[in-house]
Protein backbone atom coordinates (compact mmCIF):
# COMPACT_ATOMS: atom_id res chain seq x y z
CA UNK A 1 0.00 0.00 0.00
CA UNK A 2 0.99 3.59 -1.18
CA UNK A 3 0.01 6.57 -0.17
CA UNK A 4 0.76 10.44 -1.39
CA UNK A 5 1.01 13.47 0.72
CA UNK A 6 -0.43 16.32 -0.48
CA UNK A 7 2.49 18.38 1.09
CA UNK A 8 5.48 15.80 1.12
CA UNK A 9 7.02 13.28 -0.31
CA UNK A 10 5.72 9.45 -1.23
CA UNK A 11 5.54 7.34 1.71
CA UNK A 12 5.80 3.13 0.73
CA UNK A 13 5.01 0.72 3.41
CA UNK A 14 5.79 -2.82 3.62
CA UNK A 15 2.32 -3.94 5.68
CA UNK A 16 3.27 -7.52 4.84
CA UNK A 17 6.90 -7.24 6.65
CA UNK A 18 5.88 -5.24 9.19
CA UNK A 19 3.38 -7.70 10.37
CA UNK A 20 5.64 -10.52 10.15
CA UNK A 21 8.28 -9.16 13.07
CA UNK A 22 5.03 -8.06 15.00
CA UNK A 23 3.99 -11.58 14.95
CA UNK A 24 8.04 -13.05 15.46
CA UNK A 25 8.26 -10.15 18.39
CA UNK A 26 4.68 -11.70 20.19
CA UNK A 27 6.17 -15.57 19.70
CA UNK A 28 9.47 -14.49 20.96
CA UNK A 29 7.93 -13.12 23.88
CA UNK A 30 9.22 -14.42 27.37
CA UNK A 31 7.26 -12.93 29.89
CA UNK A 32 3.28 -11.79 30.09
CA UNK A 33 4.26 -8.17 29.71
CA UNK A 34 6.16 -8.53 27.11
CA UNK A 35 3.38 -10.32 25.34
CA UNK A 36 0.99 -7.65 26.59
CA UNK A 37 3.50 -4.93 24.96
CA UNK A 38 3.32 -7.51 21.32
CA UNK A 39 0.01 -7.35 21.54
CA UNK A 40 -0.36 -4.09 21.84
CA UNK A 41 1.96 -3.09 19.17
CA UNK A 42 -0.02 -5.27 16.76
CA UNK A 43 -3.24 -3.92 17.25
CA UNK A 44 -1.78 -0.15 17.17
CA UNK A 45 -0.04 -1.65 13.61
CA UNK A 46 -3.66 -2.51 13.01
CA UNK A 47 -5.13 0.49 13.21
CA UNK A 48 -2.48 2.36 11.32
CA UNK A 49 -3.06 0.11 8.51
CA UNK A 50 -6.64 0.96 8.19
CA UNK A 51 -5.60 4.79 8.85
CA UNK A 52 -3.18 4.81 5.88
CA UNK A 53 -5.67 2.25 3.43
CA UNK A 54 -9.04 5.08 4.25
CA UNK A 55 -5.93 7.94 3.16
CA UNK A 56 -4.95 6.23 0.06
CA UNK A 57 -8.93 5.82 -0.92
CA UNK A 58 -9.13 9.51 0.05
CA UNK A 59 -6.58 10.37 -1.89
CA UNK A 60 -8.04 8.65 -5.00
CA UNK A 61 -10.90 10.64 -4.52
CA UNK A 62 -9.09 13.86 -4.24
CA UNK A 63 -7.34 13.02 -7.25
CA UNK A 64 -10.65 12.56 -8.81
CA UNK A 65 -11.77 15.84 -7.49
CA UNK A 66 -8.90 17.62 -8.77
CA UNK A 67 -9.66 16.06 -12.25
CA UNK A 68 -13.73 17.22 -12.31
CA UNK A 69 -12.04 20.48 -11.49
CA UNK A 70 -9.73 20.66 -14.00
CA UNK A 71 -12.01 19.71 -16.62
CA UNK A 72 -14.91 22.35 -14.81
CA UNK A 73 -12.30 25.36 -15.07
CA UNK A 74 -11.15 24.03 -19.03
CA UNK A 75 -15.37 23.96 -19.51
CA UNK A 76 -15.69 27.54 -17.89
CA UNK A 77 -12.78 29.16 -19.94
CA UNK A 78 -14.30 27.89 -22.88
CA UNK A 79 -17.66 29.09 -21.40
CA UNK A 80 -15.58 32.53 -20.94
CA UNK A 81 -14.45 32.56 -24.51
CA UNK A 82 -18.29 31.94 -25.79
CA UNK A 83 -19.58 34.67 -24.09
CA UNK A 84 -16.80 36.81 -25.25
CA UNK A 85 -17.92 36.16 -28.52
CA UNK A 86 -21.31 36.17 -28.19
CA UNK A 87 -21.06 39.89 -26.65
CA UNK A 88 -18.68 41.26 -29.57
CA UNK A 89 -21.60 39.64 -31.47
CA UNK A 90 -24.73 41.30 -29.94
CA UNK A 91 -22.52 44.42 -29.72
CA UNK A 92 -22.40 44.44 -33.12
CA UNK A 93 -25.92 43.86 -33.30
CA UNK A 94 -26.73 47.06 -31.41
CA UNK A 95 -24.71 49.16 -33.85
CA UNK A 96 -26.91 47.56 -36.63
CA UNK A 97 -29.96 48.26 -34.68
CA UNK A 98 -28.94 51.98 -33.88
CA UNK A 99 -28.15 52.68 -37.75
CA UNK A 100 -31.30 50.88 -38.38
CA UNK A 101 -33.35 53.12 -35.84
CA UNK A 102 -32.03 56.18 -37.59
CA UNK A 103 -32.80 55.02 -40.74
CA UNK A 104 -36.08 54.35 -39.85
CA UNK A 105 -36.01 58.37 -37.79
CA UNK A 106 -35.71 59.59 -41.09
CA UNK A 107 -37.89 57.18 -43.18
CA UNK A 108 -40.66 58.43 -41.04
CA UNK A 109 -39.39 62.09 -41.32
CA UNK A 110 -39.94 61.40 -44.98
CA UNK A 111 -43.60 59.69 -44.66
CA UNK A 112 -44.67 62.64 -42.60
CA UNK A 113 -43.77 65.06 -45.22
CA UNK A 114 -45.43 62.94 -47.96
CA UNK A 115 -48.15 62.51 -45.88
CA UNK A 116 -48.50 66.35 -45.14
CA UNK A 117 -48.11 66.52 -49.05
CA UNK A 118 -50.74 64.01 -49.57
CA UNK A 119 -53.39 65.88 -47.13
CA UNK A 120 -52.87 69.29 -48.75
CA UNK A 121 -53.13 67.65 -52.44
CA UNK A 122 -56.20 65.35 -51.09
CA UNK A 123 -57.94 68.26 -50.00
CA UNK A 124 -57.64 70.30 -53.23
CA UNK A 125 -58.71 67.30 -55.10
CA UNK A 126 -61.72 66.85 -53.01
CA UNK A 127 -62.35 70.81 -53.86
CA UNK A 128 -62.00 70.53 -57.46
CA UNK A 129 -63.88 66.82 -57.50
CA UNK A 130 -66.87 68.96 -55.60
CA UNK A 131 -66.99 71.95 -57.81
CA UNK A 132 -66.70 69.80 -61.09
CA UNK A 133 -69.93 67.50 -59.56
CA UNK A 134 -71.60 70.76 -59.42
CA UNK A 135 -70.95 71.82 -62.24
CA UNK A 136 -72.33 68.61 -63.75
CA UNK A 137 -75.90 69.21 -62.37
CA UNK A 138 -75.61 73.27 -63.00
CA UNK A 139 -78.61 73.40 -64.86
CA UNK A 140 -80.55 71.46 -62.39
CA UNK A 141 -79.30 73.28 -59.54
CA UNK A 142 -80.00 76.91 -61.33
CA UNK A 143 -83.42 75.85 -61.87
CA UNK A 144 -83.32 75.75 -57.81
CA UNK A 145 -82.27 79.04 -57.92
CA UNK A 146 -78.21 78.25 -57.70
CA UNK A 147 -75.13 79.75 -58.87
CA UNK A 148 -72.60 75.94 -58.69
CA UNK A 149 -69.64 79.22 -58.40
CA UNK A 150 -70.99 80.62 -55.56
CA UNK A 151 -71.34 77.82 -53.46
CA UNK A 152 -69.02 78.04 -50.29
CA UNK A 153 -67.77 75.28 -48.02
CA UNK A 154 -67.75 76.72 -44.13
CA UNK A 155 -66.37 75.09 -41.23
CA UNK A 156 -66.42 75.39 -37.58
CA UNK A 157 -64.21 74.07 -34.80
CA UNK A 158 -66.43 73.39 -31.59
CA UNK A 159 -64.00 73.88 -29.33
CA UNK A 160 -65.84 73.74 -25.62
CA UNK A 161 -68.01 71.32 -27.36
CA UNK A 162 -70.93 73.16 -27.27
CA UNK A 163 -72.57 72.11 -30.18
CA UNK A 164 -70.94 68.43 -31.32
CA UNK A 165 -67.88 66.71 -29.43
CA UNK A 166 -65.22 68.91 -27.71
CA UNK A 167 -62.65 70.19 -30.48
CA UNK A 168 -64.61 68.25 -33.97
CA UNK A 169 -63.99 70.36 -36.68
CA UNK A 170 -67.49 70.64 -39.01
CA UNK A 171 -67.99 71.24 -42.61
CA UNK A 172 -70.67 71.91 -44.89
CA UNK A 173 -71.55 73.66 -48.15
CA UNK A 174 -73.49 76.47 -48.15
CA UNK A 175 -75.39 79.11 -50.71
CA UNK A 176 -76.67 82.45 -49.45
CA UNK A 177 -78.58 84.77 -51.78
CA UNK A 178 -81.16 87.60 -51.16
CA UNK A 179 -80.57 85.99 -47.57
CA UNK A 180 -82.15 83.05 -48.21
CA UNK A 181 -79.80 79.74 -47.14
CA UNK A 182 -79.15 76.43 -48.94
CA UNK A 183 -77.48 73.46 -46.62
CA UNK A 184 -75.66 71.39 -50.11
CA UNK A 185 -73.58 68.32 -49.60
CA UNK A 186 -71.38 66.94 -52.45
CA UNK A 187 -70.73 63.13 -53.11
CA UNK A 188 -69.49 61.25 -56.01
CA UNK A 189 -71.01 58.15 -54.20
CA UNK A 190 -73.84 58.88 -51.92
CA UNK A 191 -74.62 56.37 -48.87
CA UNK A 192 -77.33 55.81 -46.11
CA UNK A 193 -74.19 57.13 -43.38
CA UNK A 194 -73.83 60.11 -45.48
CA UNK A 195 -77.25 60.80 -45.52
CA UNK A 196 -77.93 60.47 -41.74
CA UNK A 197 -74.24 62.72 -41.09
CA UNK A 198 -75.41 65.27 -43.24
CA UNK A 199 -78.61 65.82 -41.59
CA UNK A 200 -76.74 66.14 -38.25
CA UNK A 201 -74.93 68.74 -39.48
CA UNK A 202 -77.44 70.63 -40.87
CA UNK A 203 -79.33 70.92 -37.81
CA UNK A 204 -75.83 71.81 -36.05
CA UNK A 205 -75.04 74.70 -38.63
CA UNK A 206 -78.21 75.76 -38.12
CA UNK A 207 -77.81 76.67 -34.49
CA UNK A 208 -74.67 77.91 -35.21
CA UNK A 209 -75.64 80.15 -37.63
CA UNK A 210 -79.24 80.99 -36.26
CA UNK A 211 -80.37 80.43 -40.05
CA UNK A 212 -83.01 77.80 -41.29
CA UNK A 213 -81.89 76.39 -44.71
CA UNK A 214 -84.87 76.81 -47.51
CA UNK A 215 -83.62 73.60 -48.50
CA UNK A 216 -81.22 70.62 -47.99
CA UNK A 217 -79.93 69.63 -51.17
CA UNK A 218 -77.58 66.28 -51.74
CA UNK A 219 -75.95 66.21 -55.41
CA UNK A 220 -74.07 62.78 -56.17
CA UNK A 221 -72.54 61.08 -59.26
CA UNK A 222 -74.18 57.40 -58.02
CA UNK A 223 -76.58 57.25 -55.14
CA UNK A 224 -77.87 54.37 -53.20
CA UNK A 225 -81.61 53.30 -53.19
CA UNK A 226 -81.15 53.14 -49.39
CA UNK A 227 -80.19 56.45 -49.46
CA UNK A 228 -82.33 58.43 -51.69
CA UNK A 229 -85.25 56.88 -49.45
CA UNK A 230 -83.56 57.95 -46.31
CA UNK A 231 -82.79 61.27 -47.42
CA UNK A 232 -86.79 61.57 -49.00
CA UNK A 233 -87.89 60.84 -45.54
CA UNK A 234 -85.55 63.40 -44.22
CA UNK A 235 -87.37 66.38 -46.45
CA UNK A 236 -83.43 66.04 -47.88
CA UNK A 237 -83.91 66.73 -51.60
CA UNK A 238 -81.38 64.62 -54.24
CA UNK A 239 -79.84 65.16 -57.29
CA UNK A 240 -77.97 62.45 -59.28
CA UNK A 241 -76.97 60.61 -62.00
CA UNK A 242 -77.54 57.30 -61.24
CA UNK A 243 -79.03 55.18 -58.68
CA UNK A 244 -77.52 51.78 -57.40
CA UNK A 245 -79.06 49.19 -55.69
CA UNK A 246 -77.57 46.33 -54.30
CA UNK A 247 -78.72 42.57 -54.25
Amino acid sequence: MSTKDSEGPSISIDWKTVEEIIERAVRAARTEELRDIAEAIKTIAEHIKKIYEILGRHAEILEGHSRILQEHSRILQEHSKILQEHSKILEGHSKILESHSKILQEHSKALMRIEASLRSLSGRVGIDLERMILNVYSDILEELGISPARVEKISYKDIDGRYYRKGARLEIDIYVHDNITYFIEVKSLLELDDVEWFYERCEIFEKILGKKPVKKIIVAINAMKEAIERAKELGIETIYGRELEIK
